[in-house]
């Protein structure tokens, strides 16, 4: 006999194991969280975007994160393209975060509820599916018995899975330093320079996390590419290594089967993003929202299961195709300014290089390609049918508070771009008409 039964079992409790457990737990589902590690613990990824905010909203969190006294950071110092200029960030004020602390603040949050039940330290051993459920064994002599396995082990992962890469392969190097001079007033630091890039930012208790983004090395070469930087080596001189240089992959990619009949992954076990972006703990943050959505909806009513694991395919391949292309655009506008094989490579890792905006006077057309269906769409905690449109793999339901369905419904036949503008604005404003069509044109909706 089983020593828990449960609905879900998660193995990780990092950034979106956490979250899957707490949203999990609030949605009245029962859940077994399995973290091998003690807390706090030291991780990369301390840059929070202003994004993860709303996230940090739905989770109910949001108060106690601003509460912990992290660093509040809303411009970045950044020296790309062979310009060298200092802006706010996009999306609002972000945080550099200590994340053993802000890991513990997650956990805590979900393990506040008597729905998780958390084993900590202990690591999962062996691990089977039979009958529609999980047997899950702990090195601690217990046994889980659960519904689905959710993992959230990150990189290493627990379960099985092809992971296709969705960027080139990519090693970061990097260490904390206290004494790093001109680094106190909050700004993230990115350079590029001629073989890989570099990041900084300050940390709560007046340390900063260095790193250089490179094809290869070990820790040995750390310092040595760290020298190679303008901007961040003069502010290092002076300063000093606390402890180990650290040597992670970071190479983006997402894995070919994310979701199952009886498992799901989330956070870097399914998608690992380009580290470009510092979106990468929101991202993961954002997988485990959908996931327990969607294992919700499994629960609730299995007879949906098919159509709430297209939610989750559709979902990750939407934020990987995104954060793909947005990061080849930064390494395009580098390699303009310096093509060297380093950013030769992270360049060429597009399909087709961005559309410019598309002139009024141009006549377009539907994408024959294009499919009208229903997609599946998150509401009220459960995954629901909607019109929508379907094109190479992407679905799109809604956009900027309209049904995409909707709009190009409209468009039964070719018009130029500004009568396509005339033609939406009898129902929406017409600067929202002119977003929504440069959007569908960007999209490929429209050709």
């Amino acid at each position: 006999m089983p020593d828990l039964t449960v609905d879900v079992c998660i193995a990780g409790a990092g950034p979106a194991g956490a979250a899957l457990a707490l949203r999990l737990a609030q949605l009245g589902r029962t859940v077994a969280l399995v973290e091998k590690s003690p807390f706090p613990r030291t991780h990369i990824g301390e840059s929070l975007t202003g994004g993860v905010m709303p996230l940090l909203d739905a989770l109910g969190v949001r108060s106690e994160i601003e509460a912990a006294g992290f660093i509040v950071s809303a411009w970045a110092t950044v020296e790309w393209g062979g310009e060298l200029r200092r802006y706010q960030v996009h999306g609002g004020p972000g945080l550099q975060v200590d994340r053993g602390r802000f890991d513990g603040l997650l956990l805590a949050a979900a393990d506040r509820f008597p729905e998780v039940k958390l084993h900590q330290p202990a690591r999962i051993t062996e691990h089977q599916c039979t009958h529609d459920r999980w047997i899950c064994k702990l090195d601690t002599g217990q046994t889980i018995s659960a519904r689905y396995v959710a993992d959230a082990a990150g990189r290493a992962r627990l379960l099985p899975g092809v992971k296709r890469p969705i960027g080139v392969p990519t090693l970061a190097l990097y260490s904390y330093w206290n004494g790093v001079a001109d680094c106190e007033h909050g700004d993230t630091l990115v350079e590029a320079g001629p073989s890989g890039w570099y990041w900084g930012a300050p940390l709560p208790g007046g340390e900063c996390n260095v790193a250089a983004f490179v094809d290869k090395g070990s820790p040995a070469d750390y310092v040595a590419k760290l020298r190679e930087s303008k901007m961040l080596w003069p502010r290092l001189r002076d300063a000093e290594i606390r402890g180990k240089i650290f040597a992670c992959d970071a190479t983006p990619y997402e894995d070919e089967c994310p979701v199952t009949a009886n498992s799901i992954k989330v956070g870097d076990a399914a998608l690992s993003i380009d580290p470009l972006s510092s979106q990468g703990v929101q991202t993961a943050i954002g997988t485990a929202i959908h996931a327990a959505v969607v294992l919700n909806t499994i629960l609730e009513n299995p007879a949906a299961a098919e159509f709430a694991m297209d939610f989750y395919r559709s979902r990750l391949a939407a934020s990987a195709d995104f954060h793909t292309r947005a990061a080849a655009a930064f390494y395009r506008d580098q390699c303009a300014n310096l093509a060297t094989p380093f950013w030769s490579r992270r360049a060429r890792n597009a399909e087709d290089a961005p559309r410019t905006d598309v002139h009024p006077n141009t006549i377009v057309r539907i994408s024959p390609d294009l499919e009208f269906a229903k997609v599946a769409i998150a509401e009220n905690a459960q995954i629901v049918p909607e019109d929508g449109v379907k094109l190479r793999g992407k679905s799109f339901a809604f956009v900027d508070g309209r049904s995409v369905h909707s709009l190009l419904k409209q468009l039964d036949r070719p018009l130029s771009a500004q009568a396509v503008v005339t033609r939406w604005s009898r129902s929406i404003p017409p600067t929202q008409a002119m977003r929504l069509l440069h959007w569908a044109w960007r999209e490929r909706l429209l050709e």
